[in-house]
């Protein structure tokens, strides 16, 4: 059997928590670590995926409280979340590469380093949305969404695009999306064929469930909905075309409740006022303090993480 092998550090801490919920709940590796996949994409769906996670849960839940492998589920979350927070990898694909499919037919993902790159090649930073229509970027082969994530570090407007035949793939892509704050459509299919399985709107939203105001990044929806089947029919010169086209359907009711999105330009402000408030940046009547110099401070560059807002 090929040995681990990690980019990072955190992930070979998670390793040796996957092996333990493994040896916990009598089920491989991969097995366990596919049920945290789903046991994460739940967390982060605001109760919209109650019936699924019950459903997988029943494998983790023998032994006795504290001991089971469902009490490892969300340590190894936390931990993930952590390591995202302080060096914003992959650490999620980079467990899944080393000690999971360990490139199993041909599937080693692109280094970050080429990603920036291409990118920046790639992406118009100054592009921006018009008319209403999303400015929407494409990856038919996303793996665990690098190519992605790099594409809104360069150009924070876009909306993401990502398909991958790999449920496993699928899922780690929303995670990673979803965590970072971004907005976009992930599909489970075949990108040649035009087959899908299913689909996940990734971006802020709430969900009005009967235990209340629930708010999630992660939500199911039809593959239909997302802008994917229009590219499955056309040629290449149309799909940019066919993609400043699209405009995605309004948010629908899950089976519990109605669904409230946020608006991108909404969630990306919404870090930098949660800032201002931190730093004491707006006086008790909310408006921006004032520095020595008689102007209005500026606010912040950055604030924190969507991890650090939502969880």
């Amino acid at each position: 059997m090929a040995k681990e092998q990690f980019a990072y550090p955190a992930s070979e801490q998670l390793f040796k928590q996957l092996e333990h919920l493994s040896q916990r709940s009598g089920v491989s590796r991969a097995a366990a670590f596919e049920d945290w996949l789903t046991a994460m994409v739940c967390a982060l769906a605001a109760e919209t995926k109650e019936g699924e996670y019950l459903a997988m849960v029943e494998r983790h839940k023998a032994g006795k409280a504290g001991r089971r492998g469902v009490d490892l589920m969300g340590q190894m979350f936390g931990q993930l979340v952590t390591a995202m927070s302080e060096t914003d990898a992959d650490v999620l694909g980079d467990l899944f590469q080393g000690s999971i499919t360990y490139g199993e037919a041909g599937q080693y993902f692109t280094p970050e380093a080429v990603t920036k790159l291409l990118a920046q090649l790639s992406i118009d930073p100054d592009a921006r949305p018009e008319n209403g229509k999303p400015l929407l970027v494409n990856d038919p082969c996303c793996g665990t969404g690098r190519m992605l994530l790099e594409a809104s570090n360069v150009n924070p407007y876009v909306e993401l695009v990502g398909q991958d035949i790999d449920a496993r793939c699928t899922k780690i892509t929303a995670i990673n999306l979803g965590l970072r704050g971004r907005y976009g459509w992930i599909v489970c299919g075949n990108s040649l064929s035009g087959e899908t399985k299913f689909a996940y709107r990734v971006g802020s939203f709430y969900h009005e469930s009967p235990a209340g105001r629930r708010r999630g990044v992660i939500r199911d929806v039809a593959p239909e909905e997302t802008p994917v089947p229009v590219l499955a029919t056309r040629t290449r010169r149309q799909v940019s075309d066919l993609l400043a086209e699209h405009s995605p359907e309004p948010p629908k009711s899950s089976a519990t409740g109605p669904i409230i999105e946020v608006p991108p330009w909404l969630a990306r402000l919404e870090p930098r006022l949660v800032a201002l408030d931190r730093d004491g940046g707006a006086t008790d009547d909310g408006t921006p303090k004032v520095s020595e110099s008689g102007r209005r401070d500026d606010p912040p560059e950055a604030g924190p993480s969507v991890q650090q807002t939502l969880f």
